[in-house]
Parts: structure tokens; C-alpha cells; sequence
């Protein structure tokens, strides 16, 4: 049975030892340390290196039987045959877990598999439980713990928790995300799961209640039927965003050589994870802002969405990408059609959906866009918005002229008015811009504002229909 306190110690220690720690760049003990540091750990941090008195200026041990205080967590990064011996010091020391960062083991050969068996039994036999091998680390920011070797600049506080299989690729999609204000509070990577998996930590973040949002990385599941158990149980109250990796024969081989997964039949998966209201992400990349979008934006109640794009072209490419989908982009009706249409749009601008404003010559304004999205969302004629378009290239130098930064404030007021209506109508307001942080001042400088802006058509399209997928299930459950 594994309890809170079983897997605290590997999200919130109070004293971490790190086996192994050193200075040498490019060495995961270094990685370790660095990560520990750079969010100024309250915590005791001991670094064990047989060859050196202290590491990045904190005083050394030759083994950690030398350490005069407690240590709840040892982080193991050294060579895999030293492992045996160093789970038998811990064990003296009354470690109450250990992270094994070293490789080599079920996912490279059976023999491996069978070693890794047999740490796991001589740690469990003596009261310690293990999370990995074959991992890069866990963090909980608002712990100020960062075991792991994720830049510390790229990590947010944010309700999400993670719990993956797969690490580095994460850390990747962490630090991208880092720029559009995206990221997750706590991460747990479980590697080769010789012993904790992924629905351990899953259970745990279910009950933890600064996780409003569970986000998974996946490439098997080695308790199915606890699985099923607990994911159904945590999605009444909580989404749980997996993205199944190892669908195809080539992925599945991928798999067992990154952490010895057997990963099974695709429709399998689909089919469990349907049972328990967990919403399946298409993509790696949209783990993040799906996790988000269900928390922080209104619910998406049907189908119908409505565009007002400042470009015909964007128009037509993001009502395929929604009708792909899933969605539907409606005609707009004649009633409502008269309404945009007095609110200044000249004959030549469409207003049957695609609403086409920049035809309208009037997107300087920062009234009209608003007053357009207003009779939109207080129609009933549809259950979100789009406005993609706004936010021009650019980014504001010393030596930008005064009537571009007149445009960028104006844009800047539209979008902040755009985010405001979202609120107000309870509606899902998405707005779109074809650049990303680092090629539009507007952009941005929104996102630091925590005003979400997408810069892909099928990321938008897939957000919203994920979401519609998942008001749909809960309003299912909330029926039954």
C-alpha cells in the first residue's frame, strides 16, 4: 500500500542527499545540485562525492553514513553497479525514499529487468520506497524543490501537476511553454517504475488540493485495474490531459528501449481511457494548453463557434480546422447579421461567419471588435469565439515611431477587452494571432499578463473540441 507520506518525501523533503553530486558540467549530479539550488531550497541539502570537501560551495561526504542529521530522500546519480551498496547505506541511514537517476536496466535487457527486481526488493525490505530508475528528477515549485534538471527560469507556479514516464521531452515542452505563461507546479518523472508508477503519483495528486488540473505523459500502464480505479474516481472533480504515446509498431519498440514499456494495442487504451473520463491529447504539444483551457476558461456547452478573423484567408483555414475537428462554424442569422452589420461594417465585409472585420477597414478601432464579440456571444446562436489576427509582427525598440506604439496600445486594448467579454458571458474567448512572444510586442506582452494567445489554427481547433469532448462527459456523469 503506498500512503501520503510514502510519496511526499519525493515532492516536498525535508533533507536531500544527492549520491553522486559534482561540478562537472553535463553531469547529472551537477544537474541535481544546480536544480536544488536554483529555487533556493529550504530543505537540508547534502552532496555525497568520495573525491571532493564540498560541491558548488556546500560541504561534502565521502557516503552518506557520514551525515549527522536525518535525510528523507537520497537522489542516486552514479554508476549502476555501485547501486546495490549505496540502497544498503541508505537503508542504514533510514532514507525514506530514493530517486535512481541511472540507466541501464529493464528498458536495455532482461537481465537488466531482473537487477532492477532485485533493487526494488532490497529497498522495499527495508522500508524504502524507490521512483525509477531511469529518471531525470521531480519538482514541487511551491515547495521550492527542484530535484530535477529543468532550468529553474523556465519553471511557473501553477495548479497543474504532471506526472510522466518520459522526462526530457517534457522539459522541453516546460521550457516553450515557459514564454505563453504554460507550465505545471508539480512534475514527477517515474522512468522504469521498478516500484511507484505513475498511478501512485496520479492518486496523489487526485487527493492534493493545490492540483486543480493532471496532466500525464504515458507509454504503458502496469496496474490497469487500480488504474481504472483511481483515474475514474480523481475525473468527478479533476481532469486528468494523458498523451498516449507508443500507438504504432515503431513508437511500441521505441518505447521498451526508453523505459522497458510494453505498450499495447492503441484501441485498448482508447477504450480504458474512455471509461474513466480522462481526456486524450493528439499531440505531445497540446498537453499544456489543454490543461490550462479546462481550468481557467468558461465551458465550452455545444458545438458552434464563430470567427471574426481581421484576414478572409485565416477565416477560411480555421473554420476547416474546426469542422476537421469536429465543430461547426454556423451561418449566422439574418437577425443577427443586421446587427453587425450596423455596428459601422461597410457592404463589402462578411458578417455570415466568418465575420470578416478587417474588411471592414475598421480595425484601428478598439470599440468596434468589442461590440461585435458582444452581440455574438449574447446571441444563443454560439458556444465560442474566435478573433484571430490581432497582434501585429514586431517588437518595440527605442527607435519604434510613436504612431506603432499608438497601434500596439490599441491592439492591447482590444485583446485586454476580448479577455474581459470571455469572463462576462461565460463563453470560451479564444484569440489567435499567427506570431508567437518573440515575433509580436503585443503578444508578448499579453502573455506576461496571463492572457492567453494562440498561435496555431489546430491547436485552437483542437483545444476547443477537446473541450467540448469534456463538458460533454461530465454532463454525462453529472446525469447518471
Amino acid at each position: 500500500m503506498v500512503t501520503k507520506s510514502d510519496l511526499d518525501v519525493f515532492l516536498s523533503p525535508e533533507s536531500v542527499a544527492v549520491v553522486g553530486a559534482t561540478e562537472r558540467p553535463g553531469a547529472w549530479g551537477s544537474f541535481i545540485m544546480s536544480g536544488l539550488l536554483s529555487l533556493n531550497y529550504p530543505g537540508k541539502i547534502y552532496p555525497v562525492n568520495r573525491q571532493a570537501d564540498q560541491v558548488l560551495g556546500i560541504p561534502a561526504f565521502k557516503d552518506i553514513g557520514e551525515i549527522k542529521g536525518p535525510v528523507d530522500l537520497a537522489v542516486l546519480a552514479i554508476p549502476d553497479e555501485f547501486l546495490e551498496n549505496e540502497i544498503k547505506a541508505c537503508s542504514l541511514k533510514k532514507v525514506k525514499g530514493i530517486t535512481i537517476i541511472t540507466a541501464g536496466f529493464g528498458e536495455v535487457s532482461e537481465s537488466g529487468q531482473k537487477r532492477q527486481e532485485a533493487l526494488t526488493g532490497l529497498a522495499r525490505s527495508n522500508g524504502i520506497r524507490l521512483l525509477g530508475p531511469n529518471v531525470s528528477g521531480t519538482f514541487n515549485i511551491q515547495a521550492n524543490f527542484n530535484a530535477s534538471a529543468t532550468p529553474a527560469d523556465n519553471l511557473l507556479s501553477t495548479p497543474i501537476a504532471a506526472a510522466c514516464q518520459g522526462g526530457y521531452a517534457f522539459y522541453d515542452i516546460l521550457s516553450s511553454g515557459w514564454a505563453r505563461g504554460l507550465g505545471v507546479g508539480k512534475f514527477i518523472h517515474t522512468g522504469n517504475e521498478c516500484d511507484l508508477t505513475v498511478t501512485d503519483f496520479l492518486e496523489h495528486f487526485g487527493r492534493d488540493p493545490e492540483v486543480k488540473s493532471i496532466i500525464m505523459y504515458i507509454e504503458t500502464i502496469r496496474d490497469g485495474r487500480r488504474f481504472i480505479e483511481v483515474a475514474s474516481e480523481i475525473t468527478k472533480t479533476k481532469p486528468i490531459v494523458v498523451y498516449k504515446a507508443g500507438r504504432t509498431p515503431g513508437s511500441a519498440r521505441a518505447a521498451r528501449s526508453h523505459t522497458g514499456a510494453l505498450s499495447g494495442k492503441k484501441e485498448i487504451y482508447q477504450g480504458l481511457f474512455n471509461q474513466t473520463g480522462i481526456i486524450i491529447s493528439p499531440t505531445m504539444e497540446l498537453l499544456l494548453p489543454l490543461g490550462h483551457a479546462l481550468i481557467e476558461r468558461p465551458s465550452m456547452r455545444g458545438p458552434r463557434v464563430a470567427i471574426i478573423t481581421v484576414g478572409g484567408s485565416w477565416g477560411v483555414a480555421l473554420a476547416d480546422a474546426l469542422e476537421e475537428a469536429g465543430l461547426s462554424v454556423p451561418e449566422l442569422s439574418p437577425k443577427l447579421q443586421e446587427k453587425l452589420r450596423s455596428l459601422d461594417m461597410p457592404p463589402r465585409a462578411s458578417t455570415r461567419n466568418p465575420v470578416d472585420f478587417g474588411a471592414s477597414g475598421l480595425f484601428l478601432s478598439v470599440n468596434t471588435p468589442l461590440a461585435l464579440s458582444r452581440e455574438i456571444l449574447s446571441s444563443g446562436e454560439v458556444d465560442a469565439l474566435i478573433v484571430h489576427g490581432i497582434g501585429r509582427p514586431g517588437m518595440q525598440t527605442e527607435d519604434t515611431p510613436a504612431e506603432w506604439k499608438i497601434f500596439l496600445d490599441i491592439e492591447k486594448q482590444q485583446i485586454q477587452g476580448l479577455d474581459d467579454l470571455e469572463k462576462k458571458a461565460g463563453i470560451p474567448v479564444l484569440i489567435g494571432s499567427h506570431y508567437s512572444p518573440w515575433e509580436s510586442q503585443v503578444v508578448c506582452d499579453l502573455n506576461k499578463q496571463g492572457i492567453r494567445i494562440y498561435n496555431n489554427l489546430y491547436e485552437t481547433a483542437q483545444l476547443l473540441s477537446l473541450m467540448y469532448d469534456y463538458w460533454r462527459r461530465r454532463s454525462q456523469y453529472l446525469t447518471l
